[in-house]
């Protein structure tokens, strides 16, 4: 699960997460869903890439794209 600012616009919470994800190498896209639960969508260049994304905030891979779950940044 990935901790994020939840309450910002979704541009903005978009590029925190590829701000996060980035260290893994270079995000294509980053797509956020708040409804039913938050969760995002993060496209790498490379099916490896997604792979560690997936790995590191415990979600799932599909091709390039990682699907990981959100949760409120605690201040």
């Amino acid at each position: 699960m990935l901790e994020v600012d939840l309450d910002g616009a979704d541009v903005v919470v978009e590029r925190e997460i590829a701000e996060n994800c980035s260290v893994y190498g270079h995000v294509a896209s980053v797509k956020l869903h708040r409804q039913p639960s938050p969760f995002a969508l993060i496209e790498m260049a490379q099916r490896e890439q997604t792979y560690d994304v997936a790995a590191e905030y415990g979600g799932s891979a599909f091709g390039t794209s990682a699907l990981v779950h959100l949760m409120q940044k605690k201040v």
